[in-house]
């Protein structure tokens, strides 16, 4: 054994570029791996280790202070079925307008709460700091809108709230937190002093966990047992998890089969490289093998040799590997956490970084162990031929071949050499098929999403809503009434206004279905409201409707059916004229006329106004302006791109980019890899060739030219095989999302772009093996000739 470890220790130190491949190899295929993991644990109910984490609160219940006091309130926390508590909190419900712009979060629910990470929904701060103390206020995330050019930034600690109520002053923005349950619109200190003023609607809210809450039936038999104590009006309402878990699982859903997609292709990308390398560096030492076997070691000696100078290595890589792929996989965890839309903490769990080292490690063992045991087998004279002379077969015919052709002689000397090693090029050809199918389909990943957010959104179309009555009224009064017609005409009187149209929704039932179906009907022409069919066309005539994907798919329906809408005592037929590409109520949604759908709704008065804007119209001016002309008026102008939610797709572009970026990185270091085997392996060769006359030009340009091939057929392998992948994986997304997918987002690959995606092996291959092509043109013939 003291032979072995002494060659095992000369090895290491004496090929001190395959030590280093071994080690950088396996570090970055471990962290690869790490990060796939991890990303696979995440997109594994996000929302339930969110919730856990944070200890989320199963109801957020709203009491009148009249009716509970505090110590009535706190004794609920020790009533049956209540496992913990956190509260009462003052809370109140205002209108608030941020930053200089005047943003507006119209009823808006603030609540005085002093601890950040209390026993019942812990707040995750995503920007700023914690309050200190009143004069402070902390935004939840969802009411700050994402950044674009031309509007404001929410920037704590420098941008100021005004509650629109007599007698309080600017509040400083000091953070931004997210609670998994969305218990607040914003969070102010206990004592600051609008939190009981006159004009805003006060309350004192709790927050329970639950030993029972399986669904909404045991949430609210949950609730109804703690507070059964109290008096009957006391309990104002109250807002459960299940809601945020639906908001959160139907983005989750949909955002999983991709990040499933590219985690495995991550793994198995480094599974494959890893053992290509380990093999390569085995066969490339065929000759001190044979040197070995001459001195007496015995096969199984070589096969420990060669494991111990291939662990060695892979040791210190796989434990480095670790590290950085935690350190790498922070951030995008994070990023796919907030594209789950929960928060929660974003280090990998402890077994990873014991697991994944560990099975990079067998993986370079027993690779190695294969490849040395293939070459302790064979006599000591042919391993040492076959580490120094050339080897006649298949390969080299084909390199004579092209030696006979008109290619440039380092161009078919390059291309030739590919058939040398086959295997090892077919790997090299898989890794780099990887990267550049990954970018294949990252770019119509990409293009899809971006469609389908404005499809879903239709900010494109409807660039402007109109709330009526949406602001409550002062404590103790009934809120005033908007005038429909009267806000009609200031929209129509307004310049810039393009199309407006009036809407309501309601609720309604269809046999068969037990989740409830939304209902939106429009009040006028509506066909220019933007919203993309999957089949079908939009409505036309009485008695026709526009379904959802996801309600047609569990009625059985098509397009061309009847559907039976029920709501209390009232029945109507509709027949289903068109698929329609909707999110909105899990897919189960019904868009109208108003004349169609008024059965459903008795006496339902307009809730709001759709606006289409004249090109170059600013949404921003034009809200502005549209306020001015309905003062007095309860209603409430919003810009639907300020509350679309394209945040979320914004994080999953990221997340994309992200990915492809690191596993194109990845197959670039697999060619990087192969060249530095392959130039050891030839070493000798090149020696000859530079003093038979070979530039050192030329011989990068040999070196290069056979990667480049390599990148040539993976590009154009990539290009089915990515446009495949998409099509595939889309559908699924579509299907997560409760939703068919139109031909507009589906079919985004223009022929142009294919040819140039084609092409996207050749630079990949061409990065990688760019230094080590450079290393080989520098070397000296008679220090190659010298070379093992």
């Amino acid at each position: 054994m003291k032979a072995v470890r002494v060659a095992v220790r000369a090895a290491v130190a004496g090929r001190r570029v395959q030590t280093l491949v071994v080690g950088v190899v396996t570090l970055l295929s471990t962290a690869t791996a790490v990060l796939g993991t991890g990303l696979l644990v995440v997109s594994d109910a996000p929302f339930a280790h969110a919730f856990a984490h944070q200890a989320g609160a199963h109801a957020a219940a709203y009491f009148d202070p009249a009716q509970a006091g505090t110590a009535a309130l706190t004794a609920t926390a020790h009533r049956p079925g209540v496992t913990v508590a956190a509260g009462p909190f003052d809370a109140i419900t205002v209108d608030l307008e941020v930053g200089t712009e005047r943003m507006g979060i119209p009823v808006a629910t603030v609540v005085g709460r002093a601890e950040q990470l209390g026993a019942v929904d812990r707040l995750t701060l995503d920007e700023g700091r914690w309050l200190t103390g009143p004069g402070q206020i902390v935004l939840a995330r969802h009411t700050v809108p994402p950044e674009d050019e031309g509007r404001e930034v929410i920037q704590p600690g420098q941008s100021n709230v005004t509650v629109n109520l007599p007698g309080t002053g600017p509040l400083r923005v000091v953070g931004i937190a997210d609670s998994i349950t969305n218990t607040g619109d914003a969070w102010v200190w206990p004592t600051q002093d609008f939190l009981d003023a006159a004009g805003g609607t006060a309350s004192k809210q709790m927050l329970y966990r639950f030993s029972s809450a399986a669904d909404a039936t045991a949430v609210q038999q949950s609730l109804a047992a703690a507070t059964a104590t109290l008096p009957k009006q006391a309990l104002l309402g109250s807002t459960g998890y299940l809601s945020s878990k639906l908001q959160a699982d139907s983005l989750a859903a949909p955002m999983a089969p991709f990040v499933v997609a590219f985690a495995v292709l991550g793994i198995l990308m480094s599974v494959l490289i890893v053992a290509n390398v380990v093999n390569g560096a085995v066969v490339a030492g065929f000759h001190t093998i044979g040197i070995l076997k001459s001195l007496g070691f015995t096969p199984g000696q070589v096969v420990s040799v060669y494991i111990g100078q291939i662990l060695l290595p892979g040791i210190i890589g796989a434990s480095l590997g670790a590290g950085a792929g935690n350190m790498v996989a922070a951030p995008v965890l994070g990023q796919a956490q907030r594209a789950f839309d929960v928060t929660a903490d974003a280090a990998l769990p402890p077994w990873v970084w014991l697991v994944i080292p560990l099975a990079i490690l067998v993986t370079v063992g027993l690779t190695a162990a294969a490849a040395a045991w293939r070459a302790g087998r064979i006599s000591a004279v042919q391993a040492i031929s076959m580490g120094r002379a050339p080897r006649v077969g298949r390969g080299h015919r084909i390199r004579r071949r092209l030696a006979a052709t008109r290619l440039p002689r380092p161009v078919s000397f390059g291309l030739g050499t590919l058939s040398a090693r086959p295997v090892r090029s077919v790997a090299t050809l898989l890794a780099v098929l990887i990267g550049a199918a990954s970018v294949v389909f990252a770019v119509g990943l990409t293009y899809s999403l971006s469609r389908a957010v404005v499809a879903f959104t239709r900010v494109a179309a409807v660039p402007i809503d109109v709330q009526l009555d949406a602001r409550e009224g002062d404590r103790g009064t009934a809120p005033r009434r908007a005038d429909p017609a009267a806000v009609r005409a200031a929209i129509d009187a307004l310049p810039g206004t393009a199309h407006v149209v009036g809407t309501w929704d309601t609720s309604a039932g269809v046999t068969g279905v037990s989740h409830p179906v939304s209902v939106t009907a429009y009040d006028g022409e509506a066909s220019w409201v933007g919203y993309e069919l999957v089949s079908g066309r939009w409505y036309l005539g009485p008695g026709e409707v526009v379904a959802g994907s996801r309600l047609l798919s569990v009625t059985g329906a098509a397009v061309g059916d009847t559907l039976t809408l029920t709501r209390e005592n009232r029945r109507i037929q509709v027949s289903v004229v068109g698929e329609g590409f909707v999110n909105g109520n899990e897919g189960f949604a019904v868009v109208g006329a108003a004349a169609t759908l008024a059965p459903l709704g008795g006496d339902q008065p307009l809730e709001g106004f759709e606006i289409a804007l004249t090109d170059g119209t600013d949404p921003h001016d034009y809200r502005e302006a549209l306020d001015s002309a309905l003062t007095g008026q309860n209603a409430v102008v919003e810009i639907r791109a300020d509350h679309s939610g394209q945040q979320t797709v914004i994080i999953m572009i990221s997340l994309v980019a992200t990915l492809t970026l690191l596993l194109s990185s990845v197959a670039a270091l697999a060619v990087f890899n192969t060249v530095v085997l392959n130039t050891r392996e030839r070493i000798h060769e090149i020696g000859v060739l530079k003093s038979l006359g070979m530039t050192p030009y030329q011989i990068q340009a040999m070196v290069i030219t056979a990667m480049a091939g390599v990148g040539l057929i993976a590009g154009l392998t990539a290009v089915p095989l990515g446009w495949f992948l998409h099509r595939v994986v889309l559908p699924v997304m579509g299907n997560a999302a409760g939703t068919g997918i139109p031909d507009s987002i589906r079919d985004i690959y223009p022929p142009g772009q294919l040819v140039a995606l084609a092409a996207a092996g050749v630079p990949l291959a061409v990065l990688g093996a760019l230094i080590p092509a450079t290393w080989a043109a520098r070397t000296r013939p008679a220090t190659a000739l010298r070379a093992e």
